[in-house]
This record gives structure tokens, sequence and C-alpha cells, in this order.
């Protein structure tokens, strides 16, 4: 049988961490930030590690809880299932967010000139970083 890793979010600082060293490693992703349903922010990282002392992670979080509760009552109202994804493309990169579980969404920020499915195959990335299985 093969277990996941759990990472605590009550340790926020690891959480962080991984999320830095994933987006220093995957070339699409320019920050991540782990959020609670509710619009707290739990842990960021970026390419810099800049994001998680920054307003930005409190910013995405809110609004991320926001559009992921407008994304569920779209696919409810339309019939398309479960949400798996909510994305936002502009001229100069794309942000993605993709619930890990009933509490908790990852939000995804790209580097410049990413497209939609490069975010989403980098977002993909670090979600299996985070869920690396373990012994």
């Amino acid at each position: 049988m093969t277990r996941r890793l759990e990472i605590a979010l009550s340790e926020p600082g690891r959480v962080a961490e991984l999320l830095t060293e994933a987006c220093s490693t995957i070339d699409d992703a320019a920050y991540a930030v782990i959020a609670s349903r509710d619009g707290l922010a739990i842990a960021a990282g970026g390419e810099s590690g800049e994001t998680s002392d920054s307003d930005v992670a409190l910013r995405a979080a809110a609004l991320a809880a926001a559009a992921m509760g407008i994304g569920d009552h779209f696919t409810a109202i339309s019939a398309h299932g479960r949400l798996q994804s909510t994305l936002f493309e502009a001229d100069r990169g794309c942000v993605g967010l993709f619930p890990m579980s009933s509490t908790v969404i990852l939000v995804v920020g790209s580097r410049q000139s990413v497209n939609l499915g490069r975010l989403t195959a980098a977002a993909k990335k670090i979600i299996a970083i985070l869920q690396v299985p373990t012994g």
C-alpha cells in the first residue's frame, strides 16, 4: 500500500519551503499559495521566497476562496460535476486555482507569457510534489 506524506498545515514554514522549491524547479510557476476555502493564507512560496511575506498571499487567498465558491456554483447549475480548477488568463500570464481538498486550495501564478495549459501542467507538478508517496 502506498502512503502519502502528510504535510501538517500547522507547519506553514515547511509548506512554504516546499512551495518555494517547487516554483524554483518548475519553469512555468512563479509563485504558489496554499489557502483555506474560507480565504486564509496558510503558506506561500515563490521564485525568490518573497511571496510568503507579501500582501499578495493574503489577497490571493481571499480572492481564491471567493472565485472557487463562484466556480462551484457555476459547475453545479450547469451539471458538469465537481469543480477541478478555476483559471484566469491575462496579457502577461495566468493564475490558476486548484482545490486540493474540500477545505484547501492551491493558487499558482505563472511567469510571463505562460498559457493556461502550461500553467495547469505546472500546478499538477506542484500538487505531485506536495503529495509525494512515502515508503
